[in-house]
């Protein structure tokens, strides 16, 4: 009797000094508010041996009725609440969920929790409704489950015959009342006609049996497709037409010769109200734009040219997909041209003095489609040979003449208007008003198509006899070309002679000169250690001569009307920008290198350790250079086995002004190693990865792997979450009276690994572990995985609360091995009930928030909490002296100072006495009556 009093003793100081009873869960059990049978309480230390039922009491807050459960002792260190058959834990939980919080574990009446904690997550029970819908196999690519209590981006749904979520279908919570699930290219709602079935749904607190007796509830009908649902369209990008004109024709297959009715990823209406089908066979379909001026094929001008895609077209049975438009990817069934527009100008060129002429309007083409202009009087006619035209982006042409060539190739004596009659930007030929715009585009009213001047030719103006300056350009050297000569040609020239540049050059401060030949023709410039010939590209020109004479010095203007001549083209000192990212070695097909200074038409590379023949330069612009790399060459052959690597370098650039060798100490250094613009791996089942996407090569990511996450969207180029219909007041689906807009398609189109060059492929195995782990994504902490290991909305790594580390899966339980628990194999069980299916599988609700250091205030509950919590400890530091106290009487005298009830009843007694671990049932928690 004695021992048992010392024992319960030592318990009641423990409880009552130091509260130190701390309970093992990491996350609150989700528990649905009227089914889940059981929610454990497990202690990282023994707590419960010896004890019986009735000396436990649990409080929550907010407060669970112990009415409503039935608390056992499970072993040493768990409590097994079971929900009591036809009650509910909590009556009407917050849609997102309520969490409960353990306050106090009492034994015996005394509180032996160190604090409280979040144990449990109630939410609503989840219900579906029945629906004989019609689907058909293919053709329907869209349908909806209605019910309740639906939770976003946490709902998981378990059919008959089985669909695979994120490969059969993308679901969407559209709300807490409706489901929509999107059929993915190539895959089947059934094999075969016949009911779909919803067997189990899953919100958050582990898997319920729907309508168990009958095998689950149906969902939708799925019917045979019809004959009208075989209609195919054919890809025609080749088809090219400007945004207000031209006609465009769908070719195909099943097409109604009656009606056809089709759906545009940019919400464009037939029947006359953005355009008119005017004629319909079974194999092509004509469209013309709508008259009276404002519709467009497509309207935001900056993205094109760029694709009208067909998502859908209904032959009298319904829309049949044509194409994979889950994520808006159609068939391109013609390439779009922006309107062109002309600037007019009357700006002043001179007959041979100016060496270029700045085209500013929009729409211009480069590349594949190559602008073409007819002028007026015909200067194409001399196109190459003595005039270039170099289109530099969709606002701006440049035209430059060649040494000793003019503008108009006969004399002339009067101003003369320089006029583009036609241009050609990629559809074909169209008529310029005088207004800039296209003749019978929307703006287009004045000029009839006769033409928009954009410059006025005048006679040069007379020069000196005797001193002079001519034009030069075809010299180009780069900003600080140190000790490279420029050679300036004229007459009349001296060695004290100065020169006035435009950007203020001064001789033997900036450049050295020397005169070349006897007749003072030639004058040759060199640019002086730590200068520049401009501090930005440019032409760089003289504005006058000053030349010594017998009474003062003497000025001689040269060119016309002020703006000197240009002798030379300088070019921005190029530099290419470093940069890690893994390509391999043949399955990456394109390399972009980064940086400035890039000339449109005549930059080369040299890489290290690829070879010149292995690549071509598909594109340059200012600020990159695209490489493809040729059918049956690789980017390195030093790369074979598990683990190796090699750095593809940029060792040499020359964009038109000579070869410049880059990774030493000045751009001129021919030591350098060259600068790091990628690293070769090999071709691996690891990291294999290829370009069968149907979207690959077109600069995009889809199959949602990339780090940049600027989602594409056709017409208005920005994220998927845009929604094109609306700019025509027009809904892009609807289902009933619900609208559902673009973010029905917010998913990757591709696999993983199908768009390697323009994704650079997924993440290898080892690098995934090192990925580093943090919430950043706008998506995080809310109890869904969204980074690239389900939807791909993010990047890896970036939605840690949801996901885990990079690696792991918490998708059905916790974060991975490393954070899961199993208390001798006591799980969650199926308990015969039939709503319930948890599967042996232990599911956590997700923490609201998470800090770098532990667990964030939930407002006003965690306040109470903490306040309580620190009353506790106030109390324990009061009646810890008392526990000692009591210790040491009875180390010192054997009998304890205080008296305490003892009884020779049986609950007593088993209280004290240990049971052992045989003895407790684990699994399941047995209840006898």
């Amino acid at each position: 009797m004695i021992n048992a009093a010392i024992t319960f003793a030592a318990f009641m100081a423990l409880a009552v000094g130091g509260n130190a009873l701390q309970l093992l869960q990491n996350e609150p059990t989700i528990l649905y508010a009227d089914v889940s049978p059981k929610l454990r309480i497990i202690t990282k230390s023994s707590a419960f041996s010896g004890l019986l039922s009735t000396d436990i009491e649990c409080v929550f807050t907010p407060i669970i009725d112990p009415s409503v459960y039935t608390l056992n002792v499970a072993n040493d260190i768990m409590l097994s609440l079971s929900l009591v058959p036809g009650k509910k834990w909590m009556e009407g939980p917050a849609p997102e969920g309520n969490t409960v919080f353990l306050v106090e574990l009492k034994v015996q009446g005394l509180n032996v929790l160190e604090g409280a904690s979040d144990v449990a997550m109630i939410i609503p029970t989840p219900s579906v409704v029945e629906s004989d819908q019609l689907i058909y196999i293919k053709a329907t690519r869209q349908f909806a489950i209605n019910g309740t209590n639906f939770r976003n981006k946490k709902t998981e749904l378990i059919f008959e015959p089985p669909l695979v979520r994120n490969q059969d279908y993308i679901l969407n919570v559209a709300s807490t009342k409706t489901l929509v699930l999107t059929r993915t290219t190539g895959h089947l709602w059934r094999g075969d006609p016949g009911p779909l079935k919803l067997r189990r749904i899953d919100t958050g607190g582990g898997q319920l049996r729907v309508n168990a007796d009958g095998g689950g509830i149906v969902v939708a009908e799925v019917q045979a497709d019809l004959d009208t649902h075989g209609v195919t369209v054919e890809s025609t990008p080749n088809e090219r037409a400007y945004q207000s004109t031209g006609k465009i024709s769908v070719i195909g297959t099943g097409f109604n010769p009656a009606d056809n009715h089709m759906r545009f990823a940019n919400g464009l209406r037939g029947h006359g109200v953005n355009y008119t089908t005017i004629e319909h066979t079974k194999n092509i379909l004509m469209l013309e734009l709508a008259k009276g001026g404002t519709s467009k094929w497509r309207r935001n001008a900056k993205n094109l040219p760029g694709p009208l895609l067909l998502l859908a077209v209904d032959a009298g049975g319904g829309f049949v997909a044509v194409g994979p438009t889950e994520a808006k990817k159609g068939r391109a069934v013609a390439t779009i041209f922006e309107d062109p527009y002309i600037e007019p100008s009357t700006k002043t060129i001179f007959a041979g003095h100016s060496h270029e002429l700045w085209i500013v309007g929009k729409g211009f083409t480069r590349g594949d489609y190559k602008t073409s202009l007819t002028f007026d009087p015909p200067i194409e006619e001399r196109m190459p040979s003595d005039i270039t035209m170099l289109v530099y982006n969709r606002t701006h042409v440049k035209l430059t003449i060649f040494a000793g060539e003019k503008w108009m190739s006969d004399k002339i004596t009067q101003p003369i208007g320089l006029k583009v009659m036609r241009v050609n930007t990629g559809p074909g030929p169209i008529t310029m008003n005088g207004d800039g715009t296209s003749h019978g585009s929307v703006r287009g009213s004045s000029g009839s198509g006769k033409g928009v001047q954009i410059a006025t030719i005048f006679p040069d103006e007379k020069q000196h006899a005797d001193v002079q300056v001519f034009r030069s350009t075809s010299q180009a050297l780069y900003q600080t070309a140190y000790g490279k000569s420029l050679v300036i040609e004229g007459s009349g020239f001296s060695s004290d002679m100065n020169l006035n540049f435009d950007n203020g050059l001064v001789k033997d401060l900036d450049y050295s000169m020397r005169i070349k030949n006897n007749q003072g023709a030639e004058a040759e410039l060199t640019l002086l250690e730590g200068k520049r010939w401009r501090d930005e590209g440019g032409a760089l020109r003289i504005m006058s001569l000053v030349l010594p004479s017998k009474d003062a010095q003497k000025t001689f203007d040269v060119g016309s009307g002020g703006e000197g001549v240009a002798v030379a083209e300088i070019l921005d000192d190029p530099f290419v920008t470093s940069g890690e990212r893994i390509i391999f070695a043949t399955h990456t097909k394109t390399l972009t290198i980064n940086g400035y200074g890039f000339v449109l038409d005549d930059t080369s590379v040299v890489l290290s350790p690829t070879p010149q023949d292995a690549f071509v330069i598909e594109s340059v612009e200012p600020y990159r250079i695209v490489l493809r790399l040729r059918e049956g060459y690789s980017w390195s052959d030093d790369v074979w086995q598990p683990g190796d690597s090699v750095d593809l370098r940029v060792t040499t650039i020359d964009t038109r002004a000579g070869k410049v060798k880059l990774g030493g100490t000045s751009s001129s250094s021919s030591s350098g190693k060259g600068v790091v613009v990628a690293k070769v791996e090999p071709d691996l089942d690891d990291n294999n990865c290829d370009d069968s996407c149907e979207y690959a090569f077109d600069g995009l990511c889809d199959d949602g792997t990339s780090t940049e996450r600027d989602w594409y969207d056709d017409d208005y180029g920005g994220f998927y979450g845009y929604d094109d219909g609306q700019y025509y007041d027009y809904g892009y689906y609807y289902y009933g009276d619900d609208f559902y807009d673009d973010d029905t398609f917010l998913a990757a189109i591709c696999d993983v690994g199908t768009d390697c060059t323009d994704c650079g492929g997924p993440l290898h195995p080892s690098e995934a572990m090192n990925v580093e782990c943090d919430n950043s994504c706008q998506w995080s902490n809310d109890g869904f995985c969204d980074d690239d290991r389900t939807s791909g909305l993010c990047n890896a790594g970036t939605d840690c609360h949801d996901c885990g580390p990079v690696g792991y899966s918490n998708f059905t339980s916790l974060f991975g091995d490393d954070w899961e628990w199993n208390a001798d194999g006591d799980t969650f069980w199926d308990d015969d009930d039939n709503y319930w299916a948890g599967d042996d599988e232990l599911a956590y609700a997700p923490v609201d928030s998470l800090t770098d250091k532990g667990r964030m205030n939930d407002g006003a509950g965690s306040i109470f909490i903490n306040a309580m919590q620190s009353i506790v400890y106030l109390a324990g530091i009061i009646f810890c002296s008392g526990g000692l106290f009591i210790g040491y009487q009875m180390y010192k005298t054997g009998n304890s100072p205080v008296a305490f009830p003892v009884s020779d009843g049986p609950g007593q007694t088993e209280m004290m006495i240990p049971k052992k671990a045989g003895q407790v049932p684990i699994t399941p928690d047995i209840i006898t009556t």
